[in-house]
């Protein structure tokens, strides 16, 4: 019998996202830039149970079966993981999948191999661009407390220490690669083509940078 194992996709408030990319990206095109990644992210989860939490309801708007948590508003992503984290053990999850709905470049192979190296590693985590935290693997699913911050690597890696937790790096440009500014836009045309996000990116942008 497979080990319960849900992800959990935290997802800003659709009108606030991405505001780093205002610049080069009208507030529709950012929302659909935030869908684009979010069905790439989504793609890569076929078949696992997969949990949104959101202060926008995603309900009508994705053609795919996630379960959706409201995130109230001011929670924050620490409380909004912890939130979704005890959905999922109330569920029956032996473990749980945090990944950024950023990922765009997240494939199925990642998700399977992660998958496969937390049957031997409790913890495992993949770093993301600028010191941050890509996915976040946690078997059981509070082995440590979420540390989402600037630094947020360092801080997952300070708390494992202080739980006497041995943490396995699982390091992947793919998914380090999140899209905030407009340089990782540049960055992501070069490497992201067959995603959603790429044929979005290429139709919005009149000047396709790369």
């Amino acid at each position: 019998m497979h080990m319960m194992i849900y992800a959990l996709i935290p997802v800003n408030k659709l009108d606030e996202a991405k505001t780093r990319l205002s610049g080069m990206l009208s507030v529709g095109d950012r929302k659909g830039l935030v869908l684009s990644m979010l069905c790439d992210v989504l793609d890569s989860l076929e078949g696992i149970e997969t949990v949104i939490i959101s202060p926008t309801d995603f309900k009508d708007v994705l053609d795919y079966d996630f379960h959706f948590i409201h995130e109230e508003k001011k929670e924050g992503l620490n409380a909004a993981v912890k939130k979704a984290s005890q959905y999922a053990i109330d569920k029956g999850a032996k473990a749980t999948l945090f990944i950024p709905a950023d990922t765009p470049l997240l494939t199925r192979s990642h998700v399977n191999e992660i998958i496969e190296l937390g049957k031997k590693h409790p913890l495992i985590i993949s770093p993301s661009s600028r010191g941050g935290t890509g996915i976040l693997y946690r078997r059981p699913p509070f082995i440590i407390d979420s540390r989402f911050t600037s630094s947020s690597f360092s801080d997952h890696e300070k708390e494992a220490r202080k739980r006497g937790v041995e943490m396995f790096v699982y390091d992947s440009f793919a998914i380090s690669l999140d899209i905030d500014v407009p340089e990782d836009i540049e960055e992501f045309l070069l490497h992201g083509m067959g995603t959603k996000t790429h044929e979005f990116l290429i139709r919005v942008l009149e000047f396709p940078l790369g």
